[in-house]
């Protein structure tokens, strides 16, 4: 099976810095390690993107490893669509607004 291709909503673009930068701020290289595990977590689901169950119609989530942050996603053709890289604890209504 080929690799499905990324595509981030500005929105999941903005959450992702936004994360990588507070993690920054409280411990150096944390950040950095949040986003070595966005990058492993995004591998993965291009070679098998639906592992990931399903949360609201067409969009899955999968947890990102040591952070308390989900990778909200659909699936399109060969295409992930990330919707949202969102912190477990907010209201899920925020990233339904998106879709």
């Amino acid at each position: 099976m080929a690799n499905f291709s990324i595509a981030f909503t500005p929105e999941a673009e903005i959450e992702a810095l936004q994360a990588y930068f507070w993690y920054e701020i409280q411990k150096a290289a944390l950040g950095e390690d949040f986003k070595i595990c966005i990058d492993l977590k995004i591998e993965s689901l291009k070679k098998n993107p639906k592992t990931s169950g399903y949360i609201y119609k067409n969009i899955r989530a999968s947890k990102i490893k040591r952070f308390p942050y989900n990778l909200i996603y659909r699936v399109f053709n060969s295409q992930i669509q990330v919707i949202a890289i969102f912190h477990q604890s907010r209201n899920p209504k925020e990233w339904r607004k998106r879709i």
